[in-house]
C-alpha cells in the first residue's frame, strides 16, 4: 500500500514521499526496506530513524528524518494498520468435527467452534463469535455476538460454594448461569463460574486476559480490562471501564466504581468509589501507598 493510503486510514499527516510503497509493519531492530515502524515511545525514535525502515508512524509534533505519518495516538493507529498486513487466517465459520455441541444448544450465524470444544445443553452462542479449540462451555450459558473465547477457557463451571459442617464441607448447588455480552474477549486458561442463583455477567466489550478467574455472581461492567492472573471472589462488582492490572485480587462482595484503576498485585478488601486509583495489600489510594513506601525507605536509610 502507498504511504498516502495508510495515512488516510489513520487520519494522519504525511511528511516526505507520499508515494512510498509499504509492504509490512516491523519493529525497529528487524525492519527492512519497505517496512513501516511505529514509534510508540520517544526513546525508540533514534533507533527507528537509524533502521532500514522506509517510513515511520510518530506522534503529532514529533520531527523525524524519515518519511512519516503523524497521528494523535500511534497505538490506536497500530491497531488499525496491523489488520491491513496480517497474514493470520481468521477461523472459518463452522463446527469442527471433533467438537461436541449438545442438540439443545443454539448456535448463531457465522460462528466458529474449534477442535475438541464442548458446548453444553441449552447454551447459546451469538452470531460471528469465535470459540477456539479445547474450550468448555457448560449448560445454560448465554454468549453474545462477536465474542472470542481462546483455547483452554472454561465457562459456566460451578461456583465455589460450601457450608462448613462438623463432618465435612457441604456443597451448595449452583443453579444460576453465566451471561457474556457482545464483543467480549476471554483469553486462554481463564474461567467464569456460574452463579449460585441468578447470573454471573460479563459486560459488553470487556477483555479478560489469560489465567483470570471470575467467581460466582460477579458483575463486570462494559469495557473493562482484566490483565493476567486477576482473580475475583464471589459477588464482586466492577463498574464500567475498570482496569485491573496483573495479579490483582478481590475479596467477595466488594464494589469498584466506574473508571477506576486497580494496580498490579493489589489486594482489594473494601469498596472504592468511581475514578479511584488503588494499590497495595490491603489496597488503598495509590497516592497514600506511594507516601507510605517513601516513608518506609527513609526509615531504612536512617538506620
Amino acid at each position: 500500500m502507498k504511504l498516502s493510503e495508510l495515512a488516510k486510514l489513520v487520519k494522519g499527516e504525511i511528511s516526505g514521499d507520499t508515494t512510498l510503497s509499504i509492504g509490512g509493519i516491523s519493529e525497529p531492530l528487524t525492519a527492512k526496506a519497505g517496512d513501516l515502524v511505529f514509534v510508540l515511545d520517544k526513546k525508540v525514535l533514534e533507533t527507528a530513524e537509524q533502521s532500514s525502515a522506509s517510513a515511520l508512524i510518530v506522534s503529532k509534533g514529533t520531527k523525524a528524518s524519515k518519511p512519516s505519518i503523524a497521528v494523535e495516538n500511534p497505538r490506536a493507529a497500530l491497531a488499525i494498520l496491523l489488520s491491513q498486513f496480517s497474514q493470520r487466517a481468521c477461523p472459518k465459520p463452522g463446527i469442527h468435527k471433533s467438537a461436541v455441541v449438545e442438540a439443545s444448544a443454539k448456535i448463531g450465524k457465522n460462528v466458529s467452534i474449534g477442535a475438541f470444544t464442548y458446548v453444553g445443553e441449552g447454551s447459546e452462542i451469538g452470531d460471528d463469535s469465535i470459540i477456539y479449540s479445547n474450550v468448555s462451555i457448560y449448560d445454560q450459558v448465554k454468549i453474545g455476538k462477536k465474542v472470542i473465547i481462546h483455547s483452554g477457557s472454561v465457562i459456566g463451571l460451578d461456583g465455589f460454594g460450601f457450608i462448613e459442617t462438623k463432618e465435612c464441607p457441604v456443597k451448595i448447588p449452583q443453579i444460576g448461569t453465566v451471561v457474556i455480552e457482545d464483543e467480549v474477549e476471554i483469553y486462554s486458561g481463564s474461567s467464569v463460574a456460574r452463579a449460585t442463583m441468578g447470573e454471573t455477567r460479563i459486560g459488553r466489550g470487556t477483555k479478560i486476559d489469560c489465567h483470570c478467574h471470575v467467581a460466582h455472581n460477579c458483575k463486570i461492567g462494559p469495557n473493562c480490562l482484566l490483565a493476567g492472573d486477576v482473580s475475583l471472589s464471589g459477588s464482586v462488582t466492577l463498574g464500567k471501564n475498570v482496569i485491573a492490572a496483573g495479579g490483582a485480587g478481590f475479596r467477595d462482595h466488594v464494589t469498584i466504581g466506574d473508571n477506576s484503576v486497580v494496580l498490579a498485585r493489589a489486594g482489594v478488601s473494601k469498596d472504592f468509589p468511581p475514578g479511584s486509583v488503588i494499590s497495595g495489600h490491603p489496597a488503598w489510594e495509590h497516592k497514600k501507598e506511594l507516601r507510605l513506601q517513601a516513608k518506609l525507605r527513609r526509615l531504612l536509610e536512617e538506620k
